[in-house]
């Protein structure tokens, strides 16, 4: 099954989805995504699992690299205001990561 078949046989991701899939995508570790989306690293975890899940991939680098390619570019513009800003991650972040 291509690439392209997966987005057409499956559903769009969700808008909050997107905004984990962009946050995946910049490579963040999950305690920043926590942070910038407003949610605990339980609901991280959880949406990543489902996203793996819905779309038949097996870890968040699958999910990163199907969903920030170019040809699937998502919009950004849903994304809030605290995702669109460059978040620059403390030196304790910098070491969990």
């Amino acid at each position: 099954m291509s690439m392209s078949s997966i987005f057409r046989e499956r559903a769009t991701p969700t808008p909050r989805e997107q905004e984990l899939i962009l946050l995946l995508g910049r490579g963040l570790p999950n305690k920043v995504i926590a942070y910038e989306l407003n949610i605990s690293e339980n609901t991280v975890r959880a949406h990543i699992s489902n996203i793996m899940r819905k779309y038949g991939l097996h870890n968040r680098t699958q999910i990163a690299i199907l969903f920030t390619a170019p040809h699937v570019a998502l919009e950004a513009q849903h994304a809030p205001l605290a995702f669109t800003a460059q978040h620059a991650p403390s030196d304790e972040e910098k070491q969990m990561a």
